[in-house]
Formats: C-alpha cells, structure tokens, sequence
C-alpha cells in the first residue's frame, strides 16, 4: 500500500466532495456541510462531551480520516483487481459509499438525542450520494495518474 497515494487520494477526494456539498449548500441554502454537522453532532453526543462550535477543526479531521477509510477500501478492492481503476469503478464504489454514508448519518441522527436542525429528505441523502460519486471519482483519477 503507497501511503502517499492513498493520503493524496484520501485528501483530494474528500476536499473535493466537501466543495461539492458547500457549494450545493449555498445553492440550495440548506445544510448539506458534512463537517459543520460532524461538529454539532459531536457537541450535543452525551459520549464525546465536547464543547464544538460548527467551525471547529475537530469535523474536519474526521471527516478526512472516514475519507482515508474508504480510500483505503477503494484500494483494496483496486488491488485484488475485483474492478480496475477507472473513473466508472470510482463512481461504483463512490455510489457504494454514498449508500454508506446516508445510513451512517441515519444512524448518527436516530441516535442523537438533540440532532442539528436540518431537513433530513430525499435532497439531502441525493446530495450526500453525490457527493460520494464525486469522492469516488476524484479517488480514481488520483490513484490512475499516480
């Protein structure tokens, strides 16, 4: 496993998703900012006891490391050659991630007692699958040229 390829992948396809979803959230005016509400769940969690604000660097950080975890997937699946590298394996996996990432949030929200104040509908899980096909895509072309 290259380290730099998959931290360079990891970055470039989570920064570019997170455009994509703050400039659909400024389109739309709604809150599609995966980080900014990272941190309001982690501040309102009985668990993490944090005190966030929605800017804090702390959604940040975990929004790129669950990016460098799927990476890391995407890699594997590239490596034992289940599907090439290609930008339509990276839109497959992204989508797969996508899929992912609404139940992972589905989950965060079901389980947070004081979830942030959103409209958690169809747009919102669309824009988060899409973004995650960008994710996959950016992977892709990443680990491609590399």
């Amino acid at each position: 496993m290259d380290i730099a390829r998959l931290l360079v992948a990891g970055a470039v396809a989570t920064s570019t998703m997170t455009a994509f979803s703050y400039i659909i959230s400024n389109i739309r005016n709604r809150q599609f900012r995966e980080p900014e509400l990272l941190n309001i769940v982690l501040s309102r969690s009985d668990f993490f006891r944090l005190d966030l604000s929605k800017k804090s660097s702390a959604g940040w950080i975990l929004h790129y490391l669950i990016g460098w975890i799927f990476v890391v997937f995407f890699e594997i699946i590239w490596k034992l050659e289940f599907i090439p590298i290609s930008i339509t394996s990276g839109a497959i996996l992204g989508f797969a991630a996508g899929i992912i990432g609404v139940l992972g949030w589905k989950l965060l929200f079901y389980l947070s007692k004081n979830p942030p104040e959103t409209t958690w509908d169809i747009e919102y899980y669309l824009q988060l699958i899409v973004a995650h096909i960008i994710f996959g895509v950016s992977a892709a072309v990443v680990y491609d040229i590399w």
